[in-house]
């Protein structure tokens, strides 16, 4: 039986700070690099193209964790739906979702932990989202208008099953945004079945065509001196007719 390295209480508490917390809470060092603290306020304006559409559009976030992406990808869409497969992490985003705040323990240092409250920034369509329980490989949704996967095929068993999919969840002329730090591990995923950022594009090229790609970093707090620092190669394709 395998286990979901991410059905952790540090991992919780980490990704509702990476997600949602203040910029100064992230990381309160002037020094630190400013524009890796505001990485998901930044995919959608930045890597996702207006959605044109008549009807009512859909989104979906997969690998959401605890859902700031999925926020962000309502305000753009009609539905959006953030999939993962760590049930921690979605019971963490539909409460947040429903309560609009959440108390977490912030690691300082030696094991020392300290209470942080983290509330939903304003403006947000909780109407428009919902969250569930999915594997990213074998997924059985409606076609959408925009799917997202960020700092996700690099964590998972399979990568390819999880590309093989995108032409069946993205409608003709719907946009997805993949991003990866390509940051392998064999841990997650076996060595045999490492993709490279020219192969990812080879794949998907048959069903997709590339219209914008840019590196955007993001920082993690770990504890009060400890961060991870990395940089996230994020495309965006379009849907072949």
């Amino acid at each position: 039986m395998s286990v979901n390295l991410y059905e952790s209480r540090q991992y919780l508490n980490e990704y509702f700070l990476f997600h949602y917390a203040p910029p100064r809470e992230k990381c309160p060092y002037p020094f630190a690099p400013r524009d890796a603290v505001r990485f998901h306020e930044r995919i959608v304006p930045e890597c996702l193209q207006p959605i044109r559409c008549d009807g009512p559009t859909r989104g979906l976030d997969i690998g959401c964790a605890v859902g700031r992406l999925t926020f962000e990808l309502a305000g753009v869409v009609d539905q959006a739906t953030g999939i993962d497969n760590a049930a921690s992490l979605v019971r963490g985003a539909r409460r947040i979702a429903r309560t609009g705040q959440v108390t977490i323990d912030r690691y300082d240092l030696g094991g020392a932990t300290s209470p942080l409250t983290i509330t939903l920034p304003r403006g947000y369509q909780r109407r428009r989202v919902r969250f569930k329980i999915g594997d990213a490989q074998t997924l059985a949704e409606r076609p959408a208008h925009a799917v997202l996967a960020i700092n996700l095929i690099c964590r998972l068993p399979r990568p390819r099953k999880f590309l093989e999919q995108l032409p069946r969840l993205v409608v003709p002329g719907g946009q997805l945004v993949l991003g990866s730090p390509h940051t392998w591990l064999p841990r997650y995923t076996p060595r045999r079945y490492w993709l490279r950022a020219e192969e990812i594009l080879e794949l998907l090229q048959p069903a997709f065509r590339v219209v914008r790609r840019r590196d955007l970093p993001f920082l993690i707090r770990e504890t009060q001196r400890k961060f991870q620092w990395t940089v996230s190669d994020v495309m965006t394709f379009v849907r072949r007719p």
